[in-house]
């Protein structure tokens, strides 16, 4: 026969009836957790700040609170009592703050477990959101750089136009004169094909050193130092780097990019009398490269602003940096100089 039912004690009801609960909110926890991500997930850009903020009230009544949206940290003044302001990060090890989670009127204190959800959305609100502003970065950086190469396409037919062809027509002029054979006219011809020449390597190393592709990153990187000092930059070179131990191309590109890059924010913006350390370094698989200035630093938060003074540049240096695998860290301070330092892989 089965064994009869046991009646439930008082005791025993109301373990039932707590553990019921429990569960009923880890439930909803979970939908809410499942509900968010979908729904981040699925919007569009434009969409997006609406849908975060539905899950910014989601969260705040899981949670016990009145009230909750998302803000700007520098929009969100001290947290006045009953309210929990929680930090949206964009996820990576460098954790860049994109943002803060508000929680308004408390109307009860929220668990262990209504804390992890919240971190876990927070989570998710920065990972969408840091996404986004990615894709507004990179597009922005392509308008520029589209503009940017137009510009320098004027800058070359410019430079053609004013420099080699005037220099050309001059000596296709003196060629002429001197059919007759005469010695001054020849003399002055080939000083004039020597000057043409001349223009000729400066326009085509302007675009791409021929020394990077011949002799590799050290002799262009050593180049890129004597004309910097010829400019009245004072340039001290430490770079240990060994012939066999030439990175990829790409690498030796990007790299010569940045240094060249960080020489002329130095030269523009850094003040008079700017010394600047350049080293390269070869630690194991990577390329490590420092360049550090004396200069009058800068805030590195306001790179991010558009029409920001060489901010363009390193930005294009930061995403073409992250697309070969590396990384590039800018540390500055007003007053005290300023670090640009990039690793990359070498192969």
């Amino acid at each position: 026969m089965p064994a009869p039912l046991v009646a439930p004690t008082p005791e025993n009801a109301a373990d039932l009836r707590q553990l019921y609960r429990a569960a009923e909110d880890r439930a909803a926890r979970l939908r809410v957790l499942a509900d968010a991500g979908q729904a981040l997930a699925a919007a569009s850009p434009e969409a997006l700040d609406a849908v975060a903020a539905d899950v910014a009230r989601a969260a705040a009544h899981l949670a016990g609170f009145a009230n909750g949206y998302v803000a700007s940290s520098d929009k969100v003044a001290a947290a006045m009592p009953g309210t929990l302001v929680l930090d949206l990060k964009a996820p990576g090890s460098d954790g860049t703050e994109i943002g803060v989670l508000v929680l308004e009127e408390r109307r009860g204190e929220p668990g262990a477990e209504d804390r992890e959800t919240l971190g876990l959305l927070c989570q998710l609100l920065g990972a969408s959101l840091s996404a986004r502003a990615r894709e507004r970065r990179l597009a922005m950086l392509l308008g520029k750089l589209l503009g940017g190469h137009e510009a320098e396409r004027s800058r070359i037919a410019h430079e053609l136009h004013d420099g080699v062809a005037q220099s050309a027509a001059a000596l296709m002029r003196r060629l002429e004169l001197a059919g007759d054979g005469d010695p001054d006219d020849l003399a002055m011809a080939r000083e004039q094909a020597k000057a043409l020449v001349g223009e000729l390597r400066r326009v085509i190393a302007g675009m791409r050193p021929p020394v990077l592709d011949d002799l590799g990153l050290v002799p262009a990187l050593r180049q890129l130092a004597e004309d910097a000092a010829i400019a009245g930059l004072a340039v001290t070179l430490d770079l240990v780097l060994a012939p066999d131990e030439r990175p990829a191309a790409a690498t030796e590109t990007t790299l010569f990019r940045v240094v060249q890059e960080a020489l002329n924010n130095a030269r523009m913006h850094a003040g008079p009398a700017t010394k600047v350390v350049v080293q390269l370094r070869r630690a194991g698989a990577n390329i490590t490269l420092c360049v550090r200035d004396d200069g009058c630093g800068f805030d590195p938060a306001a790179l991010r602003q558009p029409g920001a003074a060489g901010g363009l540049g390193l930005a294009y240096m930061r995403e073409r940096i992250a697309l070969l695998g590396g990384q590039l860290v800018i540390t500055s301070t007003p007053g005290a100089g300023s670090m640009i330092t990039a690793e990359l892989p070498a192969a």
